[in-house]
């Protein structure tokens, strides 16, 4: 285990102390949570669900109630007095109407048909979007422990610089050694803490970086905790072997969602072609409406009217058969009262609408032309992101097995130069090397095992890289992979 410089101790122990701990499988969380793409895909998604509720509501029936009062001045005829009037007439209509479509030639099918594949289409896009933020992050994670790996590293030589320097400061008090092996050795320390701050630099700006990727609070303390190098190899991830390319392949064609989207677009741009046909063919509706009516001008007698009998001059009352000749009197007349008139005024109708469309400038001609061409596209990007999906897999295998290839070489030169660091310190406690041969050892160390670091943290996102290729990657599996 790598003795690590008490600065970086006493350092880690103290923002540990008031920081929030954020694992690899809480990074993916909060950062597929806090995606603007994510986030745009999922109001997108609600947009599409109206439009397939729109769809299928083509297909209910339409119902409408219409009131319309009003209120008219002007001149009119009283019939009473036999007199052109100035007056006012109030009038109330009600309706009720209703339509039901029987046959629409198929376009609301079809057009309901678009909007599902539409929405299915979009939400596969949206989990291939997912995917791709979640291996981002992990991406940008794996970079901070990378960087946190050589961190250490540094440190160690470091430790290991001061602890030559002080062998180095004793021999030269026993003058076994020149006072410039000193300086020397000092000149080595300066640079292996040069090298230690500059490696320090790195892993803050990872966490910044990482910090801005996730969406977190910039303004707060967080501990990344995450496998680290010893992890990895237990994990047994390193030595996992890969299916053959041809496997992978047919995988990836199978379950990649970004292809399944391609091809619910093409059933989408299919069902367009049905919509478009429709539109030239008859259509069957039927509909019904009931309605009454009031008017202010609409009167009834009340009353009975007075009988005025016919006198002579001297008030004797002339007879006719033997019986008083008399004249009716005028009746008293009343506005009829709303609810009379609503039940008198009834009306209603049913009916059946057959449209037949003869000639429309070939817009549906069109339509279905467009409609195929969208289909023929949809069809050729399909082809296309076949190839590309083939293309990632190979690449992404050839990149793997490099760097399964540059992990074991890596951890060849780590061997072969901690073996040559012990020979130069040896060689030089007997006087036989020189404190430069041990120096450009312990460089050649310290790079060894950066080259280690990196290329073990490199396996590891190239085999998850593999798994997004192939498109069977959860990202609430992705910790599971890497830890």
């Amino acid at each position: 285990m790598r003795v690590i410089a008490l600065v970086l101790l006493v350092s880690a122990a103290a923002q540990a102390q008031d920081s929030t701990v954020v694992t690899l499988a809480r990074a993916v969380e909060v950062a597929i949570e806090q995606s603007p793409e994510v986030r745009r895909g999922v109001v997108a998604d609600r947009g599409r669900g109206l439009a397939v509720r729109s769809a299928r509501a083509a297909r209910l029936p339409n119902l409408s109630l219409s009131v319309q009062p009003s209120q008219r001045y002007g001149l009119g005829f009283d019939q009473t007095t036999g007199e052109v009037v100035s007056q006012t007439v109030e009038t109330l209509g009600a309706s009720a109407f209703a339509s039901v479509p029987l046959y629409d030639g198929g376009r609301a099918r079809a057009s309901v048909l678009e909007a599902e594949r539409l929405r299915e289409s979009a939400d596969a896009s949206l989990v291939r979007t997912r995917q791709q933020v979640a291996l981002e992050v992990a991406q940008q994670f794996l970079t901070l422990l990378l960087d946190r790996e050589i961190a250490g590293i540094e440190a160690e030589q470091l430790e290991g610089a001061l602890a030559q320097q002080r062998r180095v400061a004793e021999l030269v008090e026993a003058g076994a050694r020149a006072r410039g092996d000193l300086i020397a050795q000092n000149a080595v320390v300066a640079e292996r803490q040069t090298a230690l701050v500059v490696a320090q630099g790195a892993v803050q700006r990872d966490r910044v970086i990482l910090v801005q990727l996730i969406g977190l609070d910039p303004l707060e303390t967080y501990r990344f905790v995450g496998p680290d190098l010893e992890g990895l190899e237990q994990s047994g991830l390193f030595t996992a072997e890969l299916e053959s390319l041809e496997t992978l392949v047919a995988a990836a064609l199978d379950t990649r969602s970004d292809r399944r989207a391609q091809e619910l677009s093409i059933e989408a741009a299919q069902a367009s072609i049905g919509a478009a046909r429709a539109a030239g063919r008859p259509s069957l509706d039927l509909s019904a409406s009931v309605g009454t009516g009031y008017s202010s001008l609409q009167q009834r007698a009340i009353g009975v009217p007075p009988v005025t009998p016919v006198t002579l001059g001297d008030g004797t009352p002339v007879l006719v058969g033997g019986v008083p000749l008399t004249f009716p009197g005028s009746p008293d007349f009343e506005t009829t009262p709303i609810f009379s008139q609503f039940g008198d005024n009834r009306s209603g109708s049913v009916g059946l609408t057959l449209t037949v469309p003869l000639f429309d400038r070939y817009q549906s001609r069109r339509g279905v032309v467009e409609a195929q061409i969208r289909v023929e596209d949809a069809q050729i990007s399909l082809d296309a992101l076949d190839r590309q999906v083939a293309s990632e897999v190979q690449q992404a295998v050839v990149e793997a097995q490099t760097a399964r290839a540059r992990l074991a070489a890596a951890e060849a030169q780590v061997e072969a130069s901690s073996e040559a660091l012990r020979v130069e310190q040896d060689r030089y406690r007997l006087g036989a090397g020189t404190l430069y041969d041990v120096a450009e050892a312990q460089t050649r160390l310290a790079q060894a095992q950066s080259s280690r670091a990196q290329a073990a943290y490199g396996l590891a996102f190239r085999i998850a890289l593999v798994r997004l290729a192939v498109g069977d990657l959860e990202p609430s599996a992705l910790a599971d992979l890497l830890d």
